[in-house]
């Protein structure tokens, strides 16, 4: 009988969340699953050794939230157009021209078909976010610590793509540098060291990107998170600044944000399921971030 009631209760369940959700829910799993099959089928899995299997999951980890981010400029509009800045003309046409290339940039991400142009473009687009939007609003605000780790986070966003297209240069074929992929490692470093302080100063916030919201009491150790993510930052942070065993700094950052992801976000995405601004996107945008770090890690392969 309770199973019968358990087997009732679930499709009314998935029929509550929102289709907005379900949207964003659907093509995060399309996306994550295609770049799944794509490092699988070349063969990539199989040749990687240790960490470097996690960083295979680098341009996974950030393409499949950036889709769902991209759909949202589909199901959302109005809110997205609202959010471009005033003096720009076609707030309507942007929002929908930015979520369509944020759906078609992931895929070739993934698919790993004109990677170098796409992660190119969206490197550029996020940087031109920086300057228009997310720069200019800590500027007005100098002392709201949240404005300085927004525009930090979308620095971060267009360094992954940056580091990733370096690495798919000749220049750094040959040489195994390239001066994009250091410009990249300091945006990163220097996110990573101050969300560190962010994090030690305010050990209550979520971890991971340190945002506004206080981490919920039913996720298990709570601020215990906040810290471990605080030093995990600062003691790869710092190496990662000052070009020391640059891959291995930027590996277990990722991985210290793919363990938040999985120990504080997901239950945050469970009981907010229905939710995109207090659920699913607080995933997708820590996710996001550490995708970012791998991306800049697969860029470090010949920096000691």
């Amino acid at each position: 009988m309770s199973g019968s009631f358990v087997n009732l209760c679930a499709p009314v369940a998935f029929l509550a969340i929102p289709s907005t959700v379900i949207w964003s829910y659907s093509v995060f799993a399309v996306v994550f699953v295609i770049g799944l099959v794509t490092i699988f089928h070349r063969g990539d899995w199989q040749s990687a050794r240790g960490l470097d299997k996690l960083i295979l999951f680098g341009p996974i980890f950030y393409a499949a939230p950036l889709a769902a981010f991209g759909t949202e400029h589909f199901t959302l509009t109005k809110e997205i157009a609202s959010i471009v800045p005033q003096w720009i003309p076609w707030h309507m046409f942007w929002a929908y021209f930015v979520g369509t290339c944020f759906i078609l940039a992931p895929l070739s991400l993934v698919t790993k078909i004109q990677a170098r142009l796409s992660a190119s473009l969206l490197a550029l687009t996020f940087f031109l976010f920086v300057l228009l939007m997310d720069g200019p609003a800590w500027i007005h605000h100098p002392h709201n610590r949240f404005a300085l780790i927004l525009m930090l986070r979308e620095l971060s966003f267009g360094a992954g793509p940056l580091a990733l297209a370096a690495s798919l240069t000749l220049a750094w074929r040959d040489h195994g540098t390239h001066i994009l992929a250091a410009i990249a490692r300091y945006f990163i470093a220097i996110t990573v060291l101050v969300y560190s302080f962010e994090q030690f100063r305010h050990g209550d916030h979520v971890p991971g990107v340190p945002l506004e919201p206080l981490t919920p009491a039913y996720v298990h150790g709570r601020a215990i998170w906040t810290y471990v993510a605080a030093v995990a930052y600062l003691v790869a942070g710092v190496p990662l600044l000052i070009g020391k065993r640059t891959r291995a700094a930027a590996a277990w950052i990722g991985l210290t944000v793919l363990l938040v992801v999985v120990v504080v976000y997901g239950p945050i995405a469970v009981v907010e399921r229905a939710s995109l601004d207090n659920g699913l996107n607080y995933i997708l945008d820590t996710l996001m971030f550490g995708g970012a770090v791998l991306m800049l890690a697969g860029a470090m392969l010949c920096e000691t």
